[in-house]
């Protein structure tokens, strides 16, 4: 999409494995004024992201067939998709123990815009989005 195309809504694509945390959170995103499309595995992903070309994507870590890390460093290495903002979501609270520092600085030197925590208040998770989407790309 262009830049001189503007959408009605902001697209956040929502990737995580498990079903009910997709459907909570895209009503959440889509109640207060998102469009939220979700994917549950890396060839949904990718093929969202692609197609959608989505303003955010929230991404889990740990996913059956994929690390999100992993997943989300191939959307940043994609031409197609290497400006799309991602934000990792996960209620794992050492995701990365080989790393040292703290999360969100992790997330940033992986190239991600920050580290959301699934376990918080979907109000305050809403609030850290739009955030996100705030900031230049």
């Amino acid at each position: 999409m262009s830049e001189t195309q503007k959408r009605e809504k902001q697209v956040i694509l929502i990737v995580d494995d498990e079903e009910n945390f997709r459907e909570i959170m895209s009503a959440k995103l889509n109640a207060v004024g998102f469009d939220a499309a979700t994917a549950a595995n890396w060839k949904e992903a990718i093929k969202n992201a692609r197609e959608l070309t989505p303003d955010l994507i929230l991404m889990d870590i740990h996913m059956p067939d994929a690390t999100g890390t992993d997943l989300a460093l191939a959307i940043k290495q994609d031409p197609a998709t290497k400006d799309i903002k991602i934000a990792f979501l996960t209620s794992l609270k050492d995701p990365w123990p080989a790393m040292t520092g703290d999360r969100e600085r992790v997330a940033k030197e992986l190239g991600m815009e920050d580290f959301l925590d699934k376990t918080e208040d979907l109000d305050v998770t809403v609030e850290k989005i739009k955030a996100i989407l705030a900031r230049p790309r």
